[in-house]
């Protein structure tokens, strides 16, 4: 059995960067420079006109692009889904045109979320210090360093580390083992984990520690897993199959698209040695500290990227096809899956049981309205964002108007 004390006083890697932002909006910009060329009702439109025409499109496109996930705001006044397409376009337009009024728009937005509001990066940290296996002098949060640095500042994190972001995941998980190894750290594993996945708890993260302690061996990594069942109980407990009812493994309007791979959970790691699971990513990981180096991620992250390259399909098709085909017809076990994965990259995983919690990621803003939601309670009032927050413009500005009579009186 993994030993118990391998465990504990365990240093964190906080994944809290976004690798792919400038990319994503220089191919925005580019797509977008065409569609005005290529359109000529645009070619002499307004700004008005043009950004009005795209509103509806800014509404239908969910996922988030632009921001930085972790240091986005969970609010209960983003619960409503009017609020949501509020914040969508405010946030878009500011990142798209460049314009002083978006810009001045979304700064003291997100200033006016943060009075209630709490970043993802915040509630992830402010779980892993309160759980009682995490070393908290040995904490690295890799990202945007100069926003994290005033985020660390804000909230008073004065034991966390931060270190810049590198061009991908991998990389990034190399620089925050670098950051934790520089900090003193020799112990066997360490624990690699979102900065987006702010609902996460302390007794989540022990759950997963408790589940790794369970299985045998010295693999190369501990590998998260939560269960799409496990996680359509959760969110009808939480009264939230409104906002998307955890369905089939499609997409679908009015379901909640997380896919889950199925596999028959012979360790078991749910409960039942004969339980059909559908197995989703859990957010957090246990890396083998030396296995972990760059021919490490490369082969792991590899097989990510496989199935958006079409250049690879031959080696999917020779490698991968036998193994998804028996997953198709539950016929797949998770021991099986294992040393598959084993087989095929020369990384040896074991599964591990996470709660749903720590696989509810922030990729969409339906995910950070259902966040919200969940974060507080389903306590959020039906606010109107739009004019609560001219009304803290307002009242912000009447505040300086006081404060520069008061500096005149004083001068006088």
């Amino acid at each position: 059995m993994v030993r118990k004390e391998r465990f504990s006083n365990i240093g964190v890697v906080v994944l809290a960067g976004n690798a792919k932002i400038h990319k994503q909006l220089r191919r925005k910009k580019r797509r977008d420079f065409f569609l005005r060329l290529l359109r000529p009702r645009y070619w002499l439109s307004s700004r008005l006109v043009f950004e009005s025409k795209l509103s509806s499109k800014i509404n239908r496109d969910d996922y988030i692009v632009g921001e930085n996930k972790s240091l986005l705001y969970i609010h209960p006044d983003l619960i409503p889904q009017k609020n949501i397409n509020f914040l969508k376009r405010v946030l878009y337009f500011a990142g798209k045109t460049g314009d002083r009024f978006y810009r001045k728009n979304k700064k003291d937005l997100l200033e006016y979320l943060s009075k209630e509001g709490k970043s993802s990066i915040y509630l992830v940290l402010n779980a892993l210090l309160s759980t009682e296996v995490v070393d908290p002098e040995r904490i690295v949060v890799v990202g945007p360093k100069e926003q994290l640095d005033k985020e660390m500042k804000k909230r008073g994190f004065d034991t966390v580390k931060v270190m810049g972001q590198g061009d991908s995941i991998g990389e990034n998980i190399l620089i925050g083992k670098e950051g934790i190894e520089k900090l003193g750290y020799d112990l066997d594993y360490f624990i690699v984990i979102g900065g987006d996945v702010p609902i996460m708890s302390p007794s989540s993260i022990m759950d997963f520690i408790r589940s790794a302690e369970t299985r045998e061996g010295d693999p190369d990594l501990f590998y998260g897993l939560g269960s799409r069942q496990e996680m359509a109980k959760f969110i009808s407990e939480h009264d939230l199959d409104h906002m998307g009812r955890v369905g089939p493994n499609h997409p679908g309007k009015g379901n909640f698209n997380k896919f889950g791979f199925p596999v028959v959970d012979d360790v078991p790691i749910f409960g039942s040695k004969v339980a059909h699971v559908n197995m989703m990513i859990g957010n957090i990981f246990l890396y083998k500290t030396s296995s972990a180096d760059s021919e490490f991620v490369d082969r792991f992250y590899s097989v990510r990227k496989m199935f958006a390259n079409p250049l690879t399909l031959p080696y999917l098709v020779w490698n991968w096809t036998k193994p998804l085909y028996l997953a198709s017809r539950w016929r797949l076990s998770l021991t099986q899956a294992e040393d598959i994965f084993q087989d095929r990259t020369g990384i040896s995983i074991s599964a591990c049981a996470v709660h749903p919690e720590l696989t509810l990621d922030m990729d969409s803003y339906s995910d950070l309205r259902r966040l919200s939601a969940l974060q507080f309670h389903r306590e959020g009032k039906p606010h109107d964002l739009e004019l609560d927050f001219k009304n803290y413009i307002k009242q912000k500005r009447k505040e300086r108007r006081k404060l520069k009579k008061k500096v005149r009186r004083k001068k006088e």
